[in-house]
This record gives C-alpha cells, sequence and structure tokens, in this order.
C-alpha cells in the first residue's frame, strides 16, 4: 500500500466514525455519553488522512512539474514510489465491518446467559419520583437496587417498567442490558414477571412496557438464584427505543 491509499483510507475511516458518532448508531455501540468523543475521533481521523491526500497531491505536483524541466536517466532510482508496510491494508478491516454488518442491540439470547449483578448503593435511594398516568416509571436498575435494599421504598406503588422479553422455561423476564462504556461490557438487569397464568407470553426480545406492583424475591422455575420481582397487572407492547440500554 502508498502512502495515497493509506491516507485515503484513513479519511473515509474518519468518515465512518463520524456518521456513527452524529447519528443514533452510536448507541449500538457505546453509551450516549461517548458521542462527543466519537465526533472528535472522526474529525480527528478526517483531518489527518485530508492533511496526508493534500500533501502526497503538492509532492506529485512537485515531481511532475521536476520531470517536466529534468530528463532523469533511466534506473537512477529517484522516481519509485515509497510503499508503507503491509499491514496498513488492516485500516481495511473497520473499514469494511462498518460498511457491510450493521450489529443489533444484544436481545434475549445474550441475556439469557447473564445474570443480574447490582451493587450496593453509597447513598440512600431518592424519593420515588411523581406517578405518570398513575404508575412510576422506574429502571430496571433502579427497581432492581429498591428491591434488594430498600424495598420499603416501593411499598403501595404502581410501577412502571420497560424492556424487552426473555423467556425462561414457561415464565418470562422484562430485561435490559446494562452497559459501563460500550456494547462489549453489557449485563443483563432482569425483573422476573408474575401475574395472571392465561395471559399469553409476548415474544421473545419484543419490548414491553408492565405496570405492576413489588412483591417478594424468588427463584424462577427454571433457576435457583433468587431475582427481583413484580406482579404484573397489565403488559404492552412498545416499540424499540433508540437507546435500548442502560
Amino acid at each position: 500500500m502508498n502512502r495515497e491509499t493509506q491516507d485515503s483510507l484513513l479519511l473515509l475511516l474518519g468518515a465512518m466514525v463520524l456518521q456513527i458518532g452524529v447519528t443514533d448508531l452510536h448507541l449500538r455501540y457505546v453509551k450516549p455519553a461517548m458521542q462527543p468523543l466519537l465526533i472528535v475521533t472522526g474529525l480527528g481521523l478526517i483531518a489527518v488522512g485530508g492533511l496526508g491526500v493534500l500533501r502526497q497531491m503538492r509532492a506529485a505536483k512537485m515531481r511532475a512539474a521536476k520531470t517536466a524541466a529534468v530528463v532523469t536517466a533511466p534506473g537512477d532510482g529517484h522516481d519509485h514510489a515509497h510503499h508503507q508496510p503491509r499491514t496498513a491494508w488492516l485500516l481495511l478491516l473497520p473499514l469494511l465491518v462498518m460498511a457491510t454488518v450493521s450489529p443489533p442491540t444484544l436481545g434475549a439470547f445474550a441475556a439469557s446467559r447473564g445474570t443480574t449483578t447490582i451493587e450496593a448503593p453509597e447513598f440512600a435511594l431518592p424519593p420515588l419520583p411523581a406517578p405518570r398516568d398513575g404508575a412510576v416509571d422506574l429502571t430496571l436498575t433502579d427497581y432492581y437496587s429498591r428491591v434488594l435494599y430498600e424495598p420499603e421504598s416501593l411499598s403501595g406503588a404502581t410501577l412502571r417498567l420497560s424492556g424487552f422479553v426473555t423467556p425462561v422455561g414457561q415464565e418470562w423476564f422484562v430485561t435490559r442490558i446494562r452497559m459501563s462504556c460500550c456494547a462489549a461490557d453489557g449485563r443483563p438487569v432482569k425483573v422476573l414477571t408474575e401475574g395472571d397464568a392465561t395471559r399469553p407470553m409476548p415474544a421473545s426480545d419484543a419490548w414491553v412496557e408492565v405496570i405492576g406492583t413489588y412483591t417478594a424475591t424468588r427463584a424462577p422455575s427454571a433457576e435457583t438464584k433468587p431475582v427481583a420481582v413484580l406482579a404484573v397487572s397489565s403488559v404492552r407492547q412498545v416499540p424499540r427505543p433508540a437507546n435500548s440500554y442502560e
């Protein structure tokens, strides 16, 4: 690979990173807080690649002018292209991946192979937010934390949780993936649902909004470790949110 090709690939890579950073596509890879870093990285790669392309174009013009003015003797070796190491072709790999593969967000398959781990809060949890349409909106992480460490804060409250469906045997969890930095370190937060046994189980990976009340932790029939449970009174299917991670 010569220098011109390498700079061009760097320019294209920067454009792709920038495109991911300025659109919702970055939410499939990293936390929303990382968006500015992606944008800055994309702009930096574009700047470096663009300057390299301009430098090579200027050098080519100078070589062309010199060749026109001076006839170089054959075999003097001054007009040979300078090549970069072959490992520079590895720049093609991220370009090909981003151009041909659009990975889905983690779902029920990944969640079914992980367990929920919630750290004890350093400070007392705040009061529940004000209800909306008769129910309090909570993230799964907030609900799980309260179940484990401050269950009294949930007493008597009607709660609304949302996430995707993860079936386990004849039961199912409402689930979100909790992301510390990027999708690679995602861990599931799963809340077991219980309620009307005649209600059909939603499809795996379907996004639902459930309304219910806190009930004691227990182990699902297909597992042994106790988990957080929600006594569900209603289930409604909803569209997948733009940011499906917590």
